[in-house]
């Protein structure tokens, strides 16, 4: 019962970080609920499996923080990949919010934001993510399972490339 406490008080500590990390990959609020609830579910199974499976289990490598983060961006990384592979044809009232929001400017700049992140493919779209949510260099390479120096790199490419998507 006690895990169950803590599971509940981290997911619950963590919600907004979720919650960004899914508005990140997912414009469609129900998919990003689905997203926000794959999430949950992997964290809670990844410290609930701490006795079961340690190759997993949370270590103390890292920070919760920087272990939730990862686990959320992998969750999301796969749900893109998931709905790029779908095959289902999009119905005709379906709405492309992305080229909308870029077709006119908002008055509202973190829209703008947010459309050009999706823009950017998966490897720069993470890193910057995780900028967004206050990750520092080293704390990125360790959620990515990358090097500093791949991070800044990416990290440089990625802010070029949203500044001409914002222009």
């Amino acid at each position: 019962m006690k895990a169950d406490v803590q599971i509940n008080t981290l997911l619950n500590e963590y919600a907004p970080l979720l919650a960004r990390v899914a508005a990140t990959y997912e414009i469609n609020q129900a998919l990003q609920d689905e997203l926000i609830q794959e999430m949950s579910l992997a964290v809670w199974r990844a410290f609930e499996s701490n006795d079961s499976s340690p190759d997993v289990a949370f270590r103390g490598d890292a920070s919760i923080k920087t272990y939730i983060a990862r686990i959320a961006h992998n969750k999301a990384v796969d749900h893109v990949i998931k709905e790029q592979n779908r095959k289902e044809v999009a119905s005709s009232e379906s709405i492309d919010y992305t080229q909308a929001l870029s077709a006119h400017k908002s008055p509202d700049n973190s829209l703008d934001l947010m459309a050009a992140l999706r823009k950017l493919t998966l490897k720069y779209r993470q890193v910057l993510a995780l900028q967004l949510e206050g990750f520092n260099q080293s704390e990125i390479a360790q959620t990515l399972g990358l090097s500093e120096d791949a991070v800044a790199k990416r990290s440089s490419r990625a802010r070029q490339q949203l500044a001409s998507l914002m222009e």
